[in-house]
């Protein structure tokens, strides 16, 4: 059998990594065995070292997540696989600007039956800005709907413009990124389709800080794990200025 470890007291990690039964054979294989591990990926793990160690070593390193309370939507999100949205559904596009090797990303989302879907997903690590027109059209429908992206980089909102994109600055506010948590807690489920895979990590990962001598948990926000986090924030900025959106719009408000 093969596996990703996840916790320690997992029945498989216990039988077979904790209480290796004598007539098995265990063995540890990571990314550094892979002999066509693509530069992209390299990037991204150099990424993920640089700002959480402690994530990289469950993420790459192969080893036992280390979960507690400090997680902000552990047990509130499933990866799973879902049906495309019907024709009558409002779709919610949100983008975040990289930096350096901070990542961009762009997210697809929508709400139904008090459900958050997350089925789209686009990502990259040193993304040039006359790349970002083919980084975004691999999400379905982003070059036709409107994209409500950080506000930060006014520039690279006026240059997708410029390249046919309806795109527009998300708002920003005293509070905004606790109001976004709270919206997005207040679901019943988040759903995130499975070929989202940078968004699931960030979900799995997003935490309050621990301060590192009481190991109590802070009401502090780590500034990390939130690229695509931050995407869908702003792709619901409209709900989350305005809670009961659903009940004011019309799907004619919003035009293909």
């Amino acid at each position: 059998m093969s596996f990703n470890p996840n916790q320690e007291t997992d029945p498989t990690y216990k039988r077979f990594v904790l209480n290796t039964p004598p007539d098995a054979i265990l063995k540890k294989v990571g990314y550094e065995d892979n002999p066509h591990f693509p530069a992209t990926l390299d990037d991204e793990r150099r990424y993920m070292l640089k700002i959480d160690p402690d994530a990289y070593e469950h993420v790459w390193g192969g080893n036992c997540r280390k979960l507690s309370d400090a997680v902000i939507f552990k047990g509130r999100f499933e990866v799973t696989t879902f049906d495309e949205p019907g024709e009558d559904v409002r779709l919610f596009y949100g983008a975040d600007w990289g930096f350096s090797i901070d990542p961009t990303a762009l997210v697809r989302c929508w709400v139904d039956d008090n459900i958050l879907y997350i089925d789209y997903e686009a990502y990259g690590i040193g993304v040039e800005m006359d790349e970002l027109p083919d980084l975004f059209k691999t999400v379905p429908g982003a070059d036709k709907r409107l994209i409500k992206a950080d506000n930060a980089r006014p520039e690279t909102i006026s240059h997708m413009k410029r390249k046919g994109f309806n795109i527009e600055a998300a708002p920003k506010w005293k509070g905004c990124v606790e109001d976004g948590i709270a919206v997005m807690k207040g679901f019943e489920r988040i759903l995130i389709h499975e070929r989202c895979r940078h968004t699931a990590e960030e979900f799995r990962l997003y935490s309050y800080k621990i301060d590192k001598l009481t190991e109590e948990i802070l009401p502090k926000i780590e500034d990390k794990h939130n690229h695509c986090l931050d995407a869908v924030r702003y792709a619901l900025s409209s709900i989350v200025k305005q809670p009961n959106f659903f009940d004011e719009c019309v799907m004619e408000d919003y035009p293909e």
